[in-house]
């Protein structure tokens, strides 16, 4: 009996290994083909007109304090919630981030949204760097949307 239990489960577990491994030999000219002939079956499909989208007009407003266009020196660096290493962390920097020019005791406050602030270690605050090489380094923060997020813009170089 106890064998006939174990080769049952052997057989089971062994099932879907073979069945994938199956079409694991097949040539991308016979992939193509056979992918033909399914959409032959199918047939074409209406989906009808595409939506329309309507664009609506993003408000601008001011950002609460003057801030400047910057980039963390690290890829996912710690925003905290106090000028300290041992402070709750409140995020992670973006490769953009919006530093005003309030730093304390070798902390650089960043503007979060709206009127959230965060910390960030004024040694990792660097110029603003692109993430594509060739894009423009110049990084101007615009503003603020209607919930409060920071936005930036990108000048032609």
């Amino acid at each position: 009996m106890r064998f006939r239990f174990w080769l049952a489960v052997c057989v089971s577990l062994a099932t879907p290994l073979v069945s994938q491994a199956s079409a694991q030999h097949l040539t991308p000219e016979q992939l193509d083909r056979l992918s033909q002939e399914r959409q032959s079956e199918l047939g074409s499909r209406n989906w009808g007109p595409p939506p329309t989208v309507t664009q609506a007009p993003q408000t601008l407003h001011a950002t609460p304090v003057p801030v400047t266009c910057r980039s963390p020196a690290h890829d996912f660096e710690p925003l905290f919630a106090e000028p300290r290493r041992g402070a709750v962390r409140v995020g992670t920097a973006a490769p953009q981030i919006a530093v005003t020019d309030t730093v304390f005791q070798g902390w650089r406050q960043v503007l979060r949204s709206g009127t959230t602030f965060a910390w960030i270690p004024q040694a990792d605050v660097v110029a603003y760097r692109p993430l594509v090489d060739g894009a423009s380094r110049a990084c101007v923060v615009s503003g603020e949307n209607a919930a409060g997020m920071v936005l930036f813009t990108h000048p032609a170089k």
